[in-house]
């Protein structure tokens, strides 16, 4: 599934549809069939960005109830770059769907026992953090009515989705200037792979 997060030029004007699955916009696949939901908003000047967060809340949760009787209790994962927005779509989608809402680069640091994701690569490695990732979603793959924010890299391991496809997963597709501009705001202090070296950012 891909839920599709484009900017345009003029004033914000959301449209979420269901409707011909050859078009481009997040689609849901329930067995054989596949529901569509299309998403288009245009940017929005300053002062509209209270209520245009509003807003695009409100649409995801009218097409979360649309979806709710197609989805038999099965796992959601949002996968997606890092600052499009998992944890928040994550806890709006699990209130309006009653499921339970889990981050899993939090769960990696329970296991581990540190504060941070950063912490360790730090004390640690990355490999050793992409282990722990691929367990907890192990874990969670057996389990049934989640919602899962998954880390940034949790795609570059095949055997993930092995797990996310015991659900659903669903693609925050954000442009790069929209993601840059979100991690500028809050700092790269939590994002160590911002701290390796350079590269394709989808690579990442």
């Amino acid at each position: 599934a891909r839920l599709s997060n484009r900017c345009l030029e003029e004033r914000k004007v959301a449209m979420v549809r269901f409707g011909d699955p050859r078009r481009s916009g997040a689609s849901i696949r329930t067995g054989h069939a596949e529901r569509n939901i299309f998403c288009c908003h245009k940017k929005p000047s300053g002062s509209e960005n209270f209520h245009n967060s509003f807003d695009e809340a409100l649409v995801l949760k009218r097409k979360s109830e649309e979806v709710l009787p197609y989805m038999s209790g099965r796992c959601i994962y949002l996968v997606g770059m890092m600052g499009s927005g998992k944890s928040t779509v994550g806890k709006i989608l699990a209130e309006v769907l009653r499921y339970s809402f889990f981050d899993s680069d939090k769960l990696v640091e329970q296991a581990v026992g540190v504060s941070s994701v950063a912490q360790i690569f730090e004390e640690y490695s990355e490999a050793f953090f992409r282990d722990n990732e691929s367990e907890v979603l192990k874990d969670l793959s057996s389990m049934r009515r989640l919602v899962v924010a998954t880390g940034g890299g949790a795609v570059i391991r095949p055997i993930n989705w092995k797990y996310m496809k015991q659900g659903i997963t669903i693609w925050l597709d954000v442009p790069l200037e929209a993601l840059a501009r979100r991690i500028a705001a809050v700092g790269t202090a939590s994002r160590p792979l911002l701290h390796q070296e350079p590269g394709d950012p989808y690579t990442k």
